[in-house]
C-alpha cells in the first residue's frame, strides 16, 4: 500500500490522480481567468460555489484534449451537447465531493509532504536533484503558476489519500483470481463473414424531402461559429532573462543568505515486508499477523534473503516485486510510525514488527544520505539561475505595469507600447468563440476578446496573463459573425450521411435474418455465396488476438457460451457499418497451471485496482445521494 501510494504520486501531472479525477489539474492556471469577471456559480456543493469560469475552464482543457487525442476526427459541435457539458460539470462535481469527504474524516496534506512529493516528481529534476528553474519552466509552459499549482496538487494527494483508503477495503477472494483468470486465458474457435456495408449504399434511397428535414432538425450542427483575427503584444520573462548578467559578489552574497534553503536534508532507502490487517479486523486476526511478523523478522535477522521473503509475503504488490524496495525518501513522505522507524533504524538493521493501519512492517533501511550542504562551486549554476530570473522578475514588473498603461493610454492601436518596449506586434489566424490555437487555447485571452468593449468597441484588452510571469494585450483585427450555412452548402454531406445510415440500417435488417438462418440450420457458407463474401476460419483466439479486427474479437467474447459447448451464432454491425456474423464453435478456459506467481500476482493486483475503483464509485454515489446539490444548466455555454 506504501508503494502504491508512492508511485502514484511520483509523476507528471496525468500521474497525480490515476483515471478517477481529470478535471482538477486541467484547471490548474486558472487563477488569472477566475479574476477576469465576477463571479456567477456554475453548481453549489454543500455550500461550495463552484464559479461559472472554473466550469468554462474545465471545458476548454477537455475540448483540448478531445483534440489531441481525435485530431482530425474531433467533432467540434460535440462540446454543444447537453451531455458534454453535463459531464465537465460532473467531473467538477465529483471532485469537490471527495475533498470535502476526505476533510470531514480529518485527512490533511502537510507541507513537508507536499514539497516532498514535488521534489520527487522527475520532470522537475535534473541529474536526480530538484530544480527550482526546470519546476518554474514546466509550469509556465503549462499556464500555471506555483501557488495555484501546488494548491491543486494538494487536493490531489488529498483525494488519493481517500481514494486509496476506499480501495484498500475492497476484498478479492481467492475463487475471484481464479475465475478471473480462466476468463483472461478463455480461447474461442471463432468463424466469421463480414458483410460490407457499402453493397447497400448505392440501393439506398434518400429523398429531398428526407435532407430538408434533417437540415431543419440539426440546423445547429450546420454554423459556421464565429471567429475573430487578433494582433497582439507578448511579454513573457524568459524572454527578459537573456542579456542579463550576475555578478560573482551577487551571488556570493545570495549563496550565504539562501545556505539554509540550499542544503538537502537526510534521505533514506528501505525495503520493507508488509503483513496487512484489514480495517476493524478481530483481535484473533491482529494477534496472528503479528505473530507472522514476528517469525518473519527472527528469520531475517538468522540470515534470510530479505528479497525472496518480500516477494513470498509481503501484501504491497507494489514493492513486494521489487524485493519490498521503496526508493529513497525523506523524512514525512510515509505514515508516522513507518516514517519514524525508518529514520531511527541504523543501516541494514531488521526493524521489530511496526504497526501502521496497513498493518505490519518489517523494515530494514540499505542506504542513508546524510543531509548536505553544497559548496559555492557545486551551487554557483543553480544561484545564477535564481539570480537572472530575479533581475528578470523585477524589469517583468515593470514592462508589464508599462504595457497595461501605454495601451490603456492608446486604446485604438498596439503599435505605441510595442515602439516603446521594443515589442512586435504579432497576427493570430482566424479563432473561434469556442478557443484554437495559440493564444486562442486560453480561454480568458478569449473571453476577453469577445468582450463588448474589445469586440465591438474596437478597444485593446487589458492586460492578460496567460501563464506565470507571461502576459499578452490583445485587440480584435477582424471579426466574422456566426452564419448559418445555406442547405445547399451541405446538401451534400446530408445526403452521404442518410444514404450511410439507410445502408447500416438495412445491413443490419438482413443481419438478424442472417442470425435466425444460422440458428436454424444453414451455414455461412451459403450466405456467403449470396452475397460473394468468404468466410474467415479464424481458429482458437484469445482476448488480446491482434490478427483480426479489435470489435468482431470483442463481440465474439461477449457471445453467451452454450451450454453444452454447442456451436453458438450470433451477428453485430461495426463502427463503419459492416455487419458481421459469427460462430463460436468450441471455448476453452484458460490453464491455471501455465500461469506462474508473478502473473498471479499482477492479475490480483488489477484486479485489486478494479474492485478498488468499483468501491470509489459506490462512495461517489452514496455522498451524491445525501449532498445538497444545486446545478443552473442554462449557465453552462
Amino acid at each position: 500500500m506504501l508503494q502504491a501510494i508512492h508511485d502514484r504520486v511520483t509523476g507528471w501531472i496525468a500521474k497525480v490522480v490515476v483515471g478517477l479525477i481529470i478535471v482538477v489539474f486541467a484547471l490548474w492556471g486558472v487563477d488569472s481567468y477566475l479574476k477576469s469577471e465576477a463571479r456567477v456559480y456554475a453548481a453549489v456543493v454543500n455550500g461550495v460555489e463552484i464559479a461559472v469560469p472554473e466550469y468554462r475552464f474545465a471545458k476548454q482543457k477537455q475540448i483540448q484534449r478531445m483534440r489531441s487525442m481525435l485530431g482530425e476526427q474531433y467533432d467540434a459541435n460535440l462540446s454543444n451537447t447537453a451531455e458534454f457539458k453535463s459531464a465537465v460539470l460532473n467531473r467538477l462535481i465529483e471532485e469537490e465531493l471527495l475533498v470535502q469527504a476526505a476533510t470531514k474524516t480529518g485527512m490533511a496534506i502537510s507541507d513537508a509532504l507536499l514539497a516532498a512529493q514535488i521534489h520527487a516528481i522527475p520532470d522537475f529534476q535534473i541529474d536526480g536533484k530538484f530544480s527550482q528553474e526546470t519546476y518554474q519552466k514546466l509550469l509556465s509552459q503549462q499556464g500555471l503558476n506555483p501557488q495555484r499549482f501546488e494548491q491543486q496538487y494538494r487536493r490531489g494527494l488529498l483525494i488519493n489519500q481517500l481514494v486509496g483508503g476506499v480501495s484498500g477495503t475492497a476484498i478479492v477472494l481467492h475463487q475471484n483470481v481464479e475465475q478471473g483468470l480462466r476468463l483472461q486465458g478463455q480461447e474461442r474457435k471463432l468463424r466469421y463473414l463480414r458483410v460490407p456495408v457499402a453493397r447497400y449504399v448505392d440501393k439506398a434511397e434518400v429523398k429531398p424531402e428526407a435532407v430538408s428535414a434533417f437540415y431543419e432538425s440539426n440546423k445547429s450542427r450546420f454554423t459556421e461559429p464565429e471567429q475573430v483575427k487578433l494582433q497582439y503584444l507578448e511579454l513573457s520573462l524568459d524572454t527578459l532573462t537573456k542579456g542579463l548578467k550576475a555578478s560573482d559578489a551577487e551571488i556570493e552574497q545570495l549563496y550565504a543568505s539562501e545556505k539554509e534553503r540550499l542544503s538537502i536534508a537526510e534521505q533514506r532507502r528501505a525495503r520493507h515486508i508488509l503483513i496487512k490487517v484489514d480495517e476493524g479486523a478481530s483481535k484473533e486476526d491482529v494477534a496472528s499477523a503479528q505473530k507472522k511478523a514476528e517469525d518473519l523478522v527472527k528469520r531475517l535477522r538468522a540470515g534470510a534473503d530479505f528479497a525472496k521473503l518480500a516477494k513470498e509475503f509481503s501484501a504491497d504488490p507494489g514493492s513486494a516485486a521489487q524485493g519490498g524496495d521503496l526508493g529513497l525518501f525523506g523524512k514525512g513522505m510515509m505514515v508516522p510510525e513507518f516514517d519514524a522507524a525508518t529514520f531511527s533504524l541504523a543501516k541494514d538493521a531488521i526493524s521489530d514488527p511496526v504497526r501502521s493501519p496497513f498493518g505490519f512492517h518489517i523494515i530494514q533501511v540499505t542506504e542513508i544520505q546524510a543531509a548536505k550542504t553544497p559548496a559555492l562551486a557545486e551551487a554557483r549554476a543553480q544561484l545564477v539561475e535564481e539570480s537572472l530570473r530575479k533581475q528578470a522578475e523585477a524589469l517583468f514588473f515593470e514592462r508589464s505595469d508599462t504595457l497595461g498603461k501605454l495601451t490603456f493610454e492608446h486604446p485604438d492601436t498596439l503599435a505605441t507600447a510595442a515602439e516603446q518596449l521594443g515589442l512586435s506586434v504579432q497576427e493570430s489566424a482566424w479563432l473561434p468563440a469556442t478557443g484554437g490555437e495559440g493564444i486562442g487555447s486560453h480561454p480568458q485571452v478569449m473571453e476577453a476578446v469577445f468582450a463588448d468593449d474589445v469586440l465591438s468597441g474596437g478597444n485593446n484588452s487589458g492586460v492578460i496573463e496567460i501563464g506565470p510571469n507571461h502576459v499578452i494585450v490583445a485587440r480584435v483585427l477582424e471579426h466574422k459573425p456566426a452564419r448559418q450555412l445555406a442547405l445547399d452548402t451541405v446538401r451534400e454531406a446530408i445526403q452521404a450521411n442518410l444514404r450511410q445510415q439507410a445502408a447500416r440500417d438495412t445491413a443490419v435488417k438482413q443481419g438478424v435474418e442472417w442470425v435466425e438462418r444460422l440458428k436454424g440450420g444453414a451455414t455461412l457458407e451459403s450466405i456467403a455465396a449470396e452475397v460473394k463474401g468468404e468466410v474467415q476460419d479464424a481458429g482458437f483466439i484469445g482476448r488480446a488476438d491482434s490478427k483480426h479486427d479489435r470489435q468482431i474479437v470483442a463481440e465474439a467474447f461477449r457471445i453467451p457460451r452454450a451450454a453444452d459447448n454447442t456451436t453458438t451464432s450470433a451477428g453485430t454491425v461495426l463502427a463503419n457499418g459492416d455487419y458481421v456474423l459469427m460462430q463460436v464453435a468450441a471455448v476453452r478456459d484458460g490453464n491455471l497451471s501455465s500461469i506462474d506467481a508473478a502473473g498471479r500476482t499482477a492479475f490480483q493486483h488489477n484486479l485489486d485496482q478494479l474492485y478498488g475503483s468499483l468501491e470509489t464509485a459506490a462512495l461517489l454515489e452514496q455522498l451524491k445521494a445525501k449532498a445538497e446539490i444545486k446545478q443552473d444548466p442554462e449557465r453552462l455555454d
